[in-house]
């Protein structure tokens, strides 16, 4: 796990050789109270639960400092090849700020990103 400042911005960088030409990652972003249920029992914990809900059988999964919050990327193997394509950034505790800067640092600043609501949520308006 990756502990990295936030000022030098090496918390964008990751160690995963990606592909993602074909298959393009999902963006993932908790809202506020998602994450700070989720973190409520401590990082190690939030993080587990991130790579149970979103990580396949053999993927790669690492976790990295993104502003006051952590990143999470996921990425499977390729068969026949020792590269990884990465399947989704799963970010908690990050401004919308700070996930599109990553995702344009990253060449993805065009991708979409979906919210990720807390299951006991009332999204219907008004």
């Amino acid at each position: 796990m990756s502990r990295r400042s936030h000022d030098d911005g090496s918390w964008r960088r990751s160690t995963l050789i990606t592909h993602h030409r074909d298959h393009l990652p999902q963006v993932k972003v908790l809202v506020d109270e998602l994450y700070a249920t989720l973190t409520a029992n401590g990082r190690g914990e939030y993080e587990a639960m991130i790579e149970a809900e979103y990580a396949g059988p053999h993927e790669h999964v690492e976790h990295h400092l993104c502003g006051e919050g952590v990143l999470s990327l996921m990425a499977e193997p390729i068969r026949g090849s020792k590269r990884t394509r990465l399947t989704h950034l799963v970010y908690g505790g990050c401004t919308t700020h700070e996930v599109r800067q990553d995702l344009i640092a990253r060449g993805l600043g065009s991708l979409g990103i979906t919210w990720v609501y807390p299951p006991e949520a009332d999204l219907s308006e008004g």
